[in-house]
């Protein structure tokens, strides 16, 4: 009797272990997630492009395309910014220039500095300089230096105490030894651009 009912214990429970087991779902394509019922959706792009007038339009005291550059894009990421408008629409120009891919980004960002950059790295060099055309408060920028086995990158951060605006601007590259990223920064800089 007891074995009988011991047998009758193992069988139900292998029958639920079995009933239980599901099948691992597909591996769904990059860029998307599973969705209810076996599909998959694509993730929305957060970024859309726009024109360099609309993009300078969202951000007092904005940067302009370097002389020389090529390949200039302008795109914004919009936020849920509070009742004073921070933080503001993130803008970012991607453009080439001297053989290399730069990203610049601004934000209006209120009393707070902040590094809308997006780049994640264990930084290897940090360091503070100013830059030369920028009208921030004595010229103030930190860089960033990741040194890798197979790529560089530089990022350089400052912030305008007078329109509440943080600026960074980066660079990947195989090799950045000599470059300086100060000087392509002060190349963003549009003197007519007026802070609002």
């Amino acid at each position: 009797m007891k074995r009988s009912l011991i047998l009758s214990m193992l069988f139900a429970l292998l029958i639920l272990t079995a009933c239980g087991q599901k099948q691992a779902p597909a591996a769904s394509p990059a860029g998307s997630e599973a969705a209810p019922g076996g599909g998959s959706v694509q993730l929305a792009n957060p970024w859309r492009e726009v024109a360099q007038a609309e993009a300078e339009a969202l951000v007092p005291r904005s940067f302009g395309v370097p002389e020389g550059a090529e390949n200039a894009r302008w795109s914004v990421m919009d936020s849920a910014a509070d009742a004073s408008g921070v933080p503001g629409p993130l803008v970012q120009l991607s453009f080439d220039l001297d053989g290399s891919s730069f990203t610049a980004r601004e934000q209006r960002t209120g009393d707070a500095e902040s590094d809308p950059s997006g780049m994640y790295y264990e930084w290897t060099v940090q360091d503070e300089s100013t830059l030369q055309k920028w009208p921030v408060e004595n010229g103030l920028c930190r860089l960033y230096r990741y040194i890798g086995e197979d790529e560089y990158a530089d990022l350089c951060t400052w912030y305008d105490a007078e329109t509440g605006v943080s600026y960074s601007l980066s660079v990947t590259a195989k090799d950045l030894d000599g470059f300086d990223i100060r000087a392509v920064a002060d190349a963003l800089y549009v003197p007519d651009s007026a802070a609002g």
